[in-house]
């Protein structure tokens, strides 16, 4: 076990730029209303303490996502620094020729690390004795599959794997595309699995190791919403705890299993 206790925001499907060529009074209130979103998630890890923040794809909701929106997504980001940023990408901001990622660098922020090599890759960080994994999605491989080629434990590390993709719940979830098994989460033996695809928080732990789909801190399918993150709390002694913050003034559910609901 590590030495050294841990703790990190999760966050995902940001979907910064939400119907960025619809311009109604509707989209235009949203699409600020995800930014506010995302200033309140940056807010938290500042409020929380947390030693990183971890975002598990989608965060633009398209690859049109103007490029004022991607320079204050970097800007905000760096705003945080030294705390470390780990993101991958998702279905909606996938890797190809018109990619966001291939028009902007997003390395030049240095406390932001995306995790978007196809086969899988990973991050460590020594000083939170932390190893951090993803893979990244490009929009011509259709039989992917979020934690394909997870590695096993390196180190005494605490380990986190970031995976975008639709748990596999039963019979019905089998012509999902970005399939996550649930002996995928139970064998791999890490200590979370940082969930992102479905917009509303759910628990999907099929064993001992913690899996939660943190939701959208601002769900694009729902006109009444609470703004909210999952804080977790890694510790050498009790092991791995989390709990979904409620970031406009409600009260935290603990472990609480939410509403499962399908990626965009």
């Amino acid at each position: 076990m590590p030495q050294r206790p841990l703790r990190f925001v999760h966050t995902s499907d940001l979907h910064l730029d939400a119907y960025v060529g619809v311009d109604d009074v509707i989209w235009t209130e949203r699409r600020a209303q995800v930014r506010a979103g995302f200033e309140a998630v940056l807010a938290l890890t500042g409020d929380a303490q947390a030693d990183a923040l971890l975002i598990a794809g989608d965060v633009f909701d398209s690859n049109r996502a103007r490029p004022e929106t991607v320079e204050w997504f970097l800007e905000r980001c760096g705003s945080i620094a030294p705390t470390p940023i780990v993101a991958i990408n998702g279905n909606h901001d996938a890797l190809g020729d018109s990619s966001v990622y291939a028009r902007h660098d997003a390395a030049r922020v240095e406390n932001l690390t995306f995790l978007l090599d196809q086969a899988g890759e990973s991050l460590t960080l020594p000083e939170l004795e932390l190893v951090c994994w993803g893979r990244g999605f490009h929009e011509s491989d259709l039989s992917f599959r979020p934690l394909d080629g997870l590695p096993a434990r390196s180190s005494d590390f605490w380990h986190v794997a970031l995976a975008h993709g639709h748990l596999h719940r039963g019979p019905d979830d089998a012509h999902r595309s970005m399939l996550i098994e649930p002996s995928q989460i139970e064998e791999s033996g890490w200590d979370y699995v940082a969930l992102g695809h479905w917009e509303h928080h759910a628990e999907a732990s099929p064993g001992p190791v913690a899996a939660v789909y943190s939701g959208a801190p601002v769900p694009l399918a729902r006109r009444e919403f609470e703004v909210a993150a999952v804080v977790v709390n890694c510790d050498p002694e009790t092991g791995v705890g989390w709990a979904r913050t409620i970031l406009d003034g409600g009260t935290p559910l603990q472990n609480n299993p939410g509403v499962e609901a399908e990626g965009r």
